[in-house]
């Protein structure tokens, strides 16, 4: 019988193929589970992947002889955390195949938030996710305008024009937030919720 110091060499000699073939497998898994839930950007699905250490058996003591043999073969098939190759060599493959999308990402999104958001704060919610320029410009394009969407919320936050100055910031601050174009709000504001040919004339990009 192999002595323990030469037992110990074998299986961590082995133990580095099976180790790294575990962290392929259980990435790809970790990312499809990802993926079924919702669609994610490139950037923002690398750094769900790269956040944490994959998961990892539990050590067992080396204490007593006869516990040599599991402790060594436990230690040796922890799993790595991914390096940024791995997932990317990952990311690579599942855009390949469909699966990962930043266009089809950016429209998922863009269409969830418009009713509620302007512009500028959907441009900067898609750029923190690693969308290009190009794309979300595009897909805030296929929205409904910024006027009658912040018309729309409007009506269904207040339905009432301000009664003083007080309430006028109020509704102000309120569209502000949510990243509407201050003269849109005006518009809005100004006219009551009114939808006619003057407010339809004033959109912004």
């Amino acid at each position: 019988m192999p002595s323990p110091h030469l037992l110990a060499t074998t299986l961590k000699s082995s133990g580095a193929r099976e180790r790294l073939a575990a962290t392929a497998d259980d990435l790809r898994a970790r990312a499809l589970r990802l993926l079924a839930r919702r669609e994610y950007s490139r950037q923002e699905l690398a750094g769900k992947l790269m956040s944490k250490p994959m998961p990892r058996p539990a050590r067992r003591s080396a204490r007593g002889n006869a516990d040599d043999f599991a402790y060594f073969a436990v230690e040796v098939a922890e799993v790595v955390p991914p390096t940024e190759a791995e997932v990317n060599a990952l990311l690579n493959d599942l855009e390949k195949r469909k699966m990962l999308s930043d266009d089809r990402y950016a429209e998922m999104r863009t269409r969830l938030r418009a009713p509620r958001y302007g512009n500028s704060r959907l441009q900067q919610e898609l750029a923190q996710k690693g969308i290009d320029r190009d794309t979300i410009a595009a897909v805030i394009a296929e929205q409904p305008d910024e006027l009658s969407r912040c018309r729309d919320l409007w009506l269904k936050k207040f339905g009432q024009p301000p009664s003083d100055m007080n309430e006028r910031m109020k509704q102000t601050r309120h569209l502000a937030s949510r990243g509407f174009n201050m003269r849109v709000i005006q518009q809005v504001i100004r006219s009551g919720g009114a939808a006619n040919e003057d407010d339809l004339s004033e959109t912004t990009t």
